[in-house]
């Protein structure tokens, strides 16, 4: 967002992740390496069990093990270590460089796809349990998005969580070709 915003003519953002500011709601620091200590440990378990969580509101269905084995096996692989080093760095970017104060300044039309059940919250785990609870809540930060964004569409899907591209993909593309072509009118 900061580098090429001029070269942006569309923008499509499916429940990105930096719709709210987690460490001005509360969430604690948590170091690089430290995040990296915790990315160590990451298991398939662990990644169903948190996308079963946040991602698809305690629904499961077995179609989205392949989305987790993806995953699982980057960070089983022979570069294990790169991965779970790349991804504190990521998380740790995401807690100290939050994107949500650069809204603003996106000029392209912005589609903004969200799903309703979704609840991802990086470091609500490190929250006390009164700020994790009020994390995540993508219905009202997909709004305030909307309105940050100049030129955004919202497509809400009340029903899918952090992944509606996955959990009802007719549905998504259909919403998905709909926006486009809106906002090119």
């Amino acid at each position: 967002m900061r580098c090429s915003i001029q070269a942006v003519e569309q923008l499509v953002l499916v429940n990105p992740i930096g719709l709210e500011d987690w460490q001005a709601e509360g969430v604690p620091y948590a170091s690089v390496d430290q995040l990296y200590q915790g990315e160590l440990k990451t298991s398939f378990d662990s990644i169903k069990a948190y996308q079963q969580r946040f991602y698809y509101n305690g629904k499961w269905k077995p179609e989205y093990d392949r989305w987790v084995s993806m995953l699982a096996g980057m960070y089983a692989g022979p570069g294990k270590e790169i991965v779970a080093w790349n991804q504190a760095q990521t998380s740790e970017m995401l807690f100290t460089q939050p994107v949500i104060h650069e809204f603003g300044n996106i000029q392209a039309p912005t589609l903004l796809m969200i799903g309703g059940r979704d609840r991802t919250a990086p470091g609500a785990n490190r929250a006390p349990v009164e700020i994790a609870r009020r994390l995540g809540n993508y219905p009202e930060l997909g709004r305030r998005a909307a309105q940050a964004i100049p030129n955004a569409t919202l497509v809400a899907f009340p029903e899918l969580g952090h992944s509606p591209q996955v959990e009802a993909p007719e549905q998504f593309h259909r919403s998905l070709l709909w926006g486009l072509s809106a906002q090119r009118q």
